[in-house]
């Protein structure tokens, strides 16, 4: 985590020197700088998560960006015992604007994400990768997520200060769902009367797939 930081900040300093250049030194709404901060992922059915995130303009059409979260536990959807549990994520962002001086500036941009979370879930069960089903009292559960993005979006401002940021896009993600250290472990299917379909708790798996991006986020504009 702190390796992946540095080698952001060197890499944001790099690309400001380079673009800071070409910058046209106009002080208008295509030189502003944003912190940002994503409901949706507070209402995340499976492991919700505060994220907050900054948008800083580094010259000409770029601005670079950066979310960061962490959470914690399984939702109230989910209504599994658990305990210890912890999630965090990074996701670096380079914007490119798309026209100049719109009251409603649009862009196109590349995100990078990389999620981990960890934690001990209680008296349940879940399908190994090889098809077998076992039933614990304890499990250590890791999930790791990364991949990219490329999206298109808009920042829409109802004042001086505050606005949304809507965007949708397409790109890619590999998952990896692993169990550890089982106490107790025997083979079983655990009785699910609470949903009818499995969520990510429920699966050893290790997969490769597009991965689409729809959503919104509320900005004040610095």
């Amino acid at each position: 985590m702190r390796a992946f930081v540095f080698a952001f900040i060197i890499f944001s300093l790099s690309v400001e020197q380079i673009f800071s250049q070409n910058d046209d030194g106009n002080k208008n709404s295509d030189s502003d700088s944003y912190i940002t901060f994503s409901p949706l992922s507070l209402l995340d059915i499976y492991s919700p998560r505060l994220r907050v995130g900054y948008v800083q303009h580094i010259g000409g059409h770029w601005k670079l960006g950066i979310d960061l979260g962490a959470g914690g536990g399984t939702s109230l959807f989910s209504q599994r015992e658990a305990e210890d549990g912890i999630l965090w994520e990074v996701r670096p962002e380079i914007y490119y604007r798309l026209g100049k001086g719109s009251r409603t500036p649009k862009y196109i941009s590349a995100e990078f994400f990389y999620i981990d979370e960890s934690i001990t879930l209680l008296n349940d069960g879940y399908q190994r990768e090889d098809g077998v089903n076992l039933l614990y009292d304890k499990a250590d559960y890791n999930r790791q997520k990364y991949g990219m993005h490329l999206k298109f979006g808009l920042f829409l401002n109802l004042g001086r200060r505050f606005g949304f940021n809507f965007y949708g896009g397409l790109g890619f993600r590999f998952k990896d769902v692993s169990f550890g250290e089982l106490t107790n472990a025997r083979e079983g299917t655990a009785e699910r009367p609470r949903h009818g379909f499995k969520t990510i708790y429920e699966q050893e798996e290790r997969d490769f797939r597009p991965n689409p991006a729809l959503g919104f986020k509320c900005y004040y504009r610095l």
